[in-house]
């Protein structure tokens, strides 16, 4: 009898479920987009009526597509969001919407809050997490300053794992090792809260949810109501995902030390796996749990990454949305066929992608995007290439940041929507230097919450054993020829950024 995961993958600017056979093979999906909120400039906020019923139809509508008998399904796993505050009630309510990972009020107050009772080195020797907008931990010290009702109401400071894993009927709140470092609250070597980041914001432990090393334990199984509403059977295990970044890595195959995963999508990130708990002399890479893996993952991050081409379609290219509706095209590949007709450089055109602040090696929640070197002669298609150009600086920044800490990077997995395109492939190879590999399963987070749960439910010996469904069909080698243009280009991103932080950033 065939046996099926399910892997829900619950992102930023939309969810995807999809369903897998026990070799990794995709059956059936579906992809449903939700909105944000920015009610002040830098703040960005969503909700769980935005949230939910989409997960709901998401999963529903997958099972649907893939013609498969649901009661054939063994598990369900979670990839959620990281570094996002829910302030629940003692009715297991929000008290107010969930404060997202890209949102920067933390900035100046809340980090000074901070770093004015505990050393910046400690914060990141303790936790793993840079000091910065990204974590949880400066956003909360904020919302102790700005919203003390709440504060005083709040029975449980939650993440996006141990919420909506409750929603679906989960026994208790349950969190992952990979979700909970990414909190700035966790003493990230001794794998459980920190008490001293606690005591410093006033939050007793006991309103925390239960973190859980064992990578797709089973925390309750799937009841009636929400049976009906998402298609999964009565019973169904619900298992422990993990912070969706550990997903992809998880689901590229990421599991043993020295493997490399470049994850574009709304967040980037290069993680690097690694036997030992790495800390950067210069405090911007992330150490974090290797969920189930017994090893550690060491990343920088860009705060927007692809969407800031998504940014970039929504805000300039009406037109090629409708041509592409049109057409029955995606609008994207209209874009890059428009990128393709720029040189390398973008015809002197840079552009800054921190829309959300600056992530990774450049860690400034005041930093902003930005275009330089338009002149009368400059064509959209020049603009659209800066964008993606300006991406892979700053990931390049991330990689280069790695690389000086001493990690040795060779092949890097490629995961995420940019996968899907050769030329960006390409440009990343030859802007890197370092071949990218593409996954055979280009959905590795959806692929990881499943492999979780097969790993939960017994149909994987272990992590090491699910992670050999993942496999690599295609690589981009570095062209040598493409170099010097692209490292004069990323010499001019690196001084617009140094010369904008030193009198507007």
């Amino acid at each position: 009898m065939a046996q099926y995961l399910v892997g829900l993958d619950g992102g930023t600017t939309g969810c995807k479920t999809c369903i897998f056979d026990l070799d990794g093979k995709l059956v059936g999906s579906d992809y449903r987009e939700y909105p944000s909120y920015y009610p002040e400039p830098g703040w960005v906020e969503q909700t769980t009526e935005d949230l939910l019923p989409n997960f709901y139809d998401s999963i529903k509508t997958a099972i649907n597509k893939s013609g498969i008998n649901p009661e054939d399904i063994i598990g369900f796993g979670f990839s959620s969001q990281g570094s996002v505050i829910g302030m629940l009630d003692e009715n297991g309510e929000l008290l107010r919407p969930w404060v997202g990972w890209q949102d920067l009020r933390g900035e100046g107050e809340g980090i000074e809050y901070l770093t004015s009772r505990i050393p910046r080195s400690e914060i990141y020797k303790q936790t793993g997490d840079p000091v910065g907008t990204t974590f949880s931990n400066a956003k909360l010290a904020w919302l102790k300053l700005h919203e003390p009702e709440n504060w005083e109401k709040t029975a449980l400071f939650s993440t996006m794992q141990d919420y909506f894993l409750k929603q679906f009927g989960a026994d208790d709140y349950y969190t992952d090792y990979s979700s909970a470092s990414r909190e700035g609250m966790m003493d990230v070597d001794n794998e459980c809260w920190s008490k001293e980041m606690h005591d410093i914001l006033g939050i007793d432990l006991s309103k925390r949810a239960k973190i859980v090393k064992e990578p797709g334990k089973v925390v309750g199984h799937i009841g009636k109501e929400v049976s009906e509403k998402s298609g999964l059977p009565v019973g169904t295990p619900i298992c422990m995902g993990a912070h969706d970044q550990n997903c992809c890595t998880f689901g590229a195959g990421a599991v043993d030390d020295g493997t490399a995963v470049l994850v574009m999508g709304t967040f980037g990130s290069c993680f690097v796996v690694s036997d030992k708990s790495i800390r950067d002399p210069k405090e911007r890479l992330v150490v974090k749990g290797n969920h189930g893996c017994g090893n550690f993952t060491i990343e920088a991050f860009s705060n927007t990454a692809a969407s800031s081409y998504r940014w970039y379609r929504d805000t300039f290219c009406d037109y090629e949305k409708l041509m592409a509706k049109e057409q029955g095209e995606d609008p994207y590949d209209l874009i890059n066929k428009q990128i393709a007709t720029s040189p390398i450089g973008a015809n002197g055109i840079t552009f800054l992608s921190f829309l959300q602040g600056a992530g990774g090696a450049r860690i400034n929640g005041k930093a902003r995007g930005t275009f330089v070197g338009m002149t009368l002669g400059t064509r959209k298609a020049d603009m659209a290439r800066a964008v993606m150009e300006g991406i892979c600086y700053e990931m390049y920044d991330i990689i280069r940041a790695e690389e000086d800490s001493g990690i040795k990077i060779d092949k890097i997995r490629l995961a995420g929507g940019a996968a899907k395109s050769p030329l960006w492939c390409q440009m990343m190879a030859d802007i890197f230097k370092h071949p990218i590999q593409i996954l055979e399963n280009g959905e590795a987070g959806c692929l990881g919450a499943a492999l979780y749960a097969g790993v939960g439910v017994g149909a994987y010996k272990d992590c090491h054993e699910a992670a050999k469904v993942a496999r690599t069909t295609k690589e981009y080698t570095p062209n040598p020829d493409n170099y010097a243009a692209y490292d004069a280009a990323y010499k001019r991103f690196c001084d617009v950024y140094d010369a904008l932080d030193k009198k507007i950033f």
